[in-house]
C-alpha cells in the first residue's frame, strides 16, 4: 500500500508572491516550520492507502478525466486557518469559487467510488496549506495573515499531479506519480 492524492499544482511565480507577503508580515518568527514551497499545492482528493495495483488504472482514469480539459483561471482570496476544538491547527490561503475546478473535483469525487473510495462529504474548500500549528509557535505573529488582503490577481494553474506521500520523522515527501497538463 502506498498514501496517495491527487493536488493542482501552483506556478511557482504566484507561490512567491504569497511566501513574500506571508514572510513580510510575519517577519519570519523563530520557532516556526512552514511548509516548503515543494509541499504547497490545493489537495483536489485525497486517496489515502492505495493498493500499488490500482495506481495505473487510477493514472488512466485521471487522464480520462483531464484530458483535454483547459487550463485553470484562478486567484487567490484570503488567509484563513482550521481550528480544532477553538485552537487553530492550519494555516492556510485560498482559493476564490472556481466553478470549473469544483467540476473537476465532483468528476474526481463520482468516478473513483470504482475504485471503492468513498464521496467526500465536505464541502471541497480548495485551499493551500502553508502552516501546521504544532503548538510551540508565535501564533499572534503568524495570525496576523487574517488581516491581511491578499492581491487578487487571476494566474493560471495548469498540472495537476498524482502523489506518493511518503511518512517520514522530518515529515512527508511527495512524490510525482503521473502529472496532467491542462491545455
Amino acid at each position: 500500500m502506498i498514501r496517495t492524492f491527487i493536488a493542482l499544482e501552483i506556478p511557482f511565480e504566484e507561490l512567491s508572491k504569497i511566501i513574500q507577503l506571508r514572510d513580510k508580515f510575519t517577519g519570519l518568527p523563530a520557532g516556526i516550520r512552514w511548509e516548503p514551497e515543494d509541499k504547497l499545492h490545493i489537495t483536489l482528493k485525497f486517496l489515502g492507502d492505495t493498493e500499488e495495483k490500482l495506481i495505473d488504472n487510477i493514472k488512466n482514469e485521471l487522464h480520462n478525466i483531464l484530458d483535454m480539459l483547459p487550463a485553470l483561471r484562478i486567484r487567490f482570496s484570503k488567509f484563513g486557518i482550521f481550528k480544532k476544538e477553538n485552537d487553530p491547527r492550519i494555516l492556510w490561503v485560498g482559493i476564490n469559487e472556481s466553478p470549473e475546478l469544483s467540476q473537476i473535483v465532483e468528476k474526481i469525487d463520482n468516478s473513483f467510488t470504482k475504485f471503492g473510495y468513498p464521496k467526500e462529504s465536505r464541502k471541497f474548500k480548495p485551499h493551500i496549506t502553508l502552516l501546521r500549528f504544532k503548538g510551540r509557535e508565535d501564533k499572534q505573529k503568524v495570525l496576523k495573515l487574517l488581516e491581511v488582503t491578499v492581491q487578487q490577481d487571476l494566474f493560471k494553474a495548469d498540472s495537476i499531479c498524482l502523489f506518493k506521500s511518503e511518512l517520514k520523522p522530518s515529515g512527508s515527501v511527495y512524490t510525482s506519480l503521473e502529472k496532467y497538463l491542462l491545455k
